[in-house]
């Protein structure tokens, strides 16, 4: 069997944004809420006799923060690695989404239809996340170990992006991945290059 290095991403649990309903990227760091903490201690004991090698997360508090118990419980760092950060959503960075629904204006209209072709003013589309986000894995684990386990702190659209380019899916197809707060998916790197998607993996733990 080839080489390769599994990577569980994991979105962060609910921070103080997603309680208010509003879209947090560059303009604020918000915390995690007790309900958040709560689910960071959760993947803590969920994930307390996986062969953990390496820990990586976004730059963003909520993320870092989601990963604190599970590094504390494994004495490990976390890498910080920039491009798993969130999604660059420009102008409407910390504004309320009910606000933006309401005001029904065509560019979040054409943004909720197809978050690839039209991303926000001023920010990222839904694959170049992706794209950025697989960088950053691969760039990490390939000088790795082989049959290496490193679990990944990052965003909701980080996630959806990635799986999005690893099933060659459009645009529209954003809006059929949900990725719930501490929801997360197991991605296979080999040393060809190729992104998997596992989702039964004997040596994780679900």
């Amino acid at each position: 069997m080839p080489s390769f290095a599994d990577i569980i991403l994991i979105r962060h649990g609910e921070s103080e944004a997603n309680a208010a309903g509003r879209f947090a990227c560059r303009s604020w760091d918000p915390a995690l809420t007790a309900t958040g903490r709560a689910q960071a201690q959760q993947l803590a004991h969920q994930w307390h006799n996986a062969p953990i090698r390496y820990l990586v997360t976004s730059p963003l508090l909520r993320a870092q923060e989601t990963l604190a118990p599970l590094a504390q419980d494994h004495d490990l760092t976390p890498v910080i690695l920039p491009d798993l950060a969130e999604v660059n959503l420009g102008q409407w960075d910390g504004k309320r989404l009910r606000d933006l629904e309401e005001a029904e204006s065509p560019s979040f209209i054409a943004w909720r239809q197809d978050p690839d072709r039209n991303p926000p003013p001023g920010g990222e589309s839904i694959r170049a996340v992706g794209q950025r986000v697989l960088n950053a894995l691969a760039h990490f684990v390939e000088p790795r170990e082989r049959h290496t386990l490193t679990i990944a702190a990052t965003h909701a659209d980080c996630i959806k992006g990635a799986v999005m380019l690893i099933m060659n899916a459009e645009g529209p197809m954003a809006r059929r991945l949900v990725v719930p707060n501490a929801g997360h998916v197991v991605l296979r790197w080999y040393e060809t290059g190729v992104w998997t998607m596992v989702f039964a993996d004997p040596r994780v733990p679900s």
